[in-house]
């Protein structure tokens, strides 16, 4: 599950006659966003946006009574946007100081937030209808969602949003109406109207306020024409605007913002385009480079030493056009970013590398890259349990019971008119649950400037390395623990005795335990060696037993025995150190194990949602006030069991 924060426009509306205040949003219109922590713009699907029957209203994110401002009681997904709106209810002196502070005018921001299910990257060039609207790749698709909550922030908007915010508590002279009435009554409105036109919209109420002469019914009428045409052409605006800057949602954001025609923004569309297919080799902080995260976040892949990962990844255009950026330091691919977002870029550094690691390009690229590089590293780590070990995947983090592969037994013949017989399988299964496992570490400011990338080619490696090494303690400590006395000689899986040390008798007992192995109904199972799991001090044994393409005559006299390894190939030799490894409980240097195929599951390790890889998720430099860093957290959800005795057989190797 990923976290998705959309940023929003907010309408506190004033009380009146006695009513409660009210809010309202206009949470999503459909279009792409460009969302932290995301390598490519983001369209969330309303049809597969889920929203309970009212959403919590915060402040900061600060789930408490002090910081609860209300909830929502209606809201809207049309399937082409997203409205929300309801009564303000808290009382405490926080939210009283939000209200004072939109009364005055202050513009404060609404962060929805959403977590992320289900999603669906479309490539580049490839085409896709969501809410209505068509979109070309490369874009990711939310396709399933769910909308948790929504907080009132104390900061500007960025160049993805616009924020609306007004208390307004002047009336009509004479009757009482307040601007929102007023609207209503002219049968105007106002979710989703553009600022300019709520401005124009405000002018004419507050001419209105300041006359108690009513106007002709002839004015009247086409002073709501003039309105209502206002309001139709902005609309109309927009969506031409949507339209022909479809992959280009910064130039997207600026031109709604700005009030740009559509064919302004199809000009600087074009540029853009023009420049993205061109290699420029001018100033990082010159507007006209068109570098976007995805060029930083391979060119900082380039840096760790990850450059086959980064052009698998991005692919040869990305990598040529962000050759520029290979060999620039931290500091200047700063500046590439905020030329990436159309802003301008200070000319004091401190300020610059605020500006570029608070929000946009810079923080996607250091968290897409980051993470890139932290799933290749894991990739590569050493894991000897993917030998002989199921994979499973669990939707929560509550105990799962699942059912051994091996209960079934075999298919009963059917005689006409025959009933089916039931399998049984009540005793047949094994309870198995999933727990967290993470890690956080920061960049310095100082860190940056330093020109340290450093954390990019040892530390997120080093993480991967560090998340690979837990799983498989993990599965070596449950495998070494014999819940239960999995292997035991009661479930015909395990022997004993002075002549079990690995060897070519007892390697033989093992294999033919294996295959002779039955169900509860005495059904054979059809069981083949797969896996020799030794210890390092078996290793050489193994390798001999396994490897060897000829066995040594024994004696001058054993006549004609055929001297070709009968044993060659008939498993994988895998090498866990763990086995003998004192720090982990029942150790041995002389136990070894002979595994089936993973499929048939002795063993199972599962992972939240099929999450194989560890998640790596960062914050921005504002996130907290105390520190002057650029976070990340990386975590990692999984758990491990033994599953099926029948598919492995463990020696003793010794009396």
């Amino acid at each position: 599950m990923t976290n998705l924060s959309l940023l929003a426009p907010l309408v506190l509306k004033a009380a009146s006659n006695g009513k409660p205040r009210r809010f309202s949003i206009l949470a999503y219109s459909g279009g792409l966003l460009s969302v932290s922590g995301f390598d490519n713009p983001v369209v969330v699907d309303l049809a597969g946006l889920e929203a309970g029957a009212s959403v919590p209203i915060l402040i900061d994110h600060t789930p408490a009574t002090d910081t609860t401002i209300g909830q929502t009681n209606a809201i809207v997904n049309d399937g082409r946007s997203l409205r929300l709106s309801g009564n303000v209810t808290g009382q405490s002196q926080r939210v009283r100081d939000v209200i004072a502070q939109a009364d005055s005018g202050y513009e404060w921001q609404a962060s929805i937030g959403c977590s992320v299910e289900a999603q669906d990257r479309v490539a580049d060039g490839v085409s896709v209808t969501v809410n209505g609207q068509t979109f070309i790749g490369p874009i990711i698709v939310a396709r399933r969602s769910v909308l948790r909550e929504t907080s009132v922030l104390p900061i500007g908007a960025d160049s993805t949003t616009t924020v609306n915010l007004a208390a307004t508590a002047a009336t009509l002279k004479g009757n009482n109406m307040t601007f929102e009435e007023w609207a209503i009554e002219q049968k105007i409105e106002l979710e989703g109207l553009s600022p300019a036109v709520v401005a124009i919209l405000q002018q004419a109420y507050e001419q209105a306020s300041k006359t108690s002469t009513p106007a002709s019914p002839t004015a009247q009428a086409a002073a709501l024409l003039d309105l209502r045409a206002a309001a139709a052409a902005d609309h109309d605006r927009i969506l031409k605007i949507n339209s022909v800057s479809i992959g280009f949602p910064a130039i997207a954001a600026t031109a709604i913002r700005l009030g740009w025609s559509a064919i302004e923004t199809e000009n600087h569309v074009l540029k853009a385009s023009r420049l993205m297919n061109t290699p420029s080799n001018r100033a990082y902080c010159n507007n006209d480079v068109a570098t976007s995260s995805a060029h930083i976040s391979a060119a900082l892949m380039v840096r760790a030493g990850y450059s086959n990962a980064a052009e698998k990844q991005f692919g040869e255009r990305v990598m040529e056009q962000s050759k520029s950026l290979h060999g620039a330091s931290l500091v200047d691919m700063c500046r590439a970013s905020l030329a990436a977002d159309g802003k301008d870029c200070p000319t004091e550094r401190s300020q610059m590398l605020r500006a570029s690691l608070s929000t946009g390009s810079m923080p996607v690229a250091l968290g897409d890259s980051a993470n890139k590089i932290l799933a290749e590293a894991y990739k590569q780590a050493p894991s000897a349990w993917k030998s002989f070990a199921a994979v499973k995947s669990s939707a929560n983090f509550k105990t799962q019971t699942s059912i051994r592969p091996t209960f079934a037994g075999d298919l009963d013949q059917l005689p006409p008119g025959g009933n089916i017989k039931h399998g049984n399988f009540t005793e047949e299964t094994y309870d198995w649950s999933i727990d967290t496992f993470a890690k956080q570490f920061q960049i310095d400011r100082r860190d940056i400037v330093n020109d340290d990338a450093s954390v990019f080619s040892d530390v997120v490696p080093g993480l991967a390395r560090a998340a690979a090494r837990s799983l498989n303690s993990l599965v070596i400590t449950k495998l070494l623990a014999n819940a239960g006395t999995f292997f035991g000689s009661g479930n015909s899986n395990y022997f004993d005795g002075a002549a079990t040390n690995l060897q070519a008798s007892s390697l033989a007992t093992a294999i033919k335990m294996l295959r002779q192995m039955t169900d509860t109904e005495g059904n054979l199972l059809d069981l083949a060696p797969s896996v020799l799991l030794v210890p390092p001090e078996l290793e050489q044994t193994a390798l001999g037993l396994i490897n060897s393409s000829e066995v040594a005559r024994q004696t001058a006299t054993d006549g004609q025995l055929p001297t070709g390894n009968t044993f060659k190939d008939v498993a994988k030799v895998v090498v866990e150190p763990r086995l003998s490894t004192a720090t982990f409980s029942g150790y041995s240097a002389v136990a070894w194990y002979l595994f089936s195929d993973p499929r048939n599951a002795a063993v199972i390790v599962g992972f939240l949602d099929g999450m194989e890889s560890p998640t790596l998720e960062s914050f921005g430099l504002d996130h907290d006030i105390n520190t002057l860093s650029f976070g990340f957290r990386v975590y990692h959800d999984y758990g491990c069991a033994l599953a099926d005795y029948r598919a492995a057989i463990r020696s003793k190797g010794a009396a």
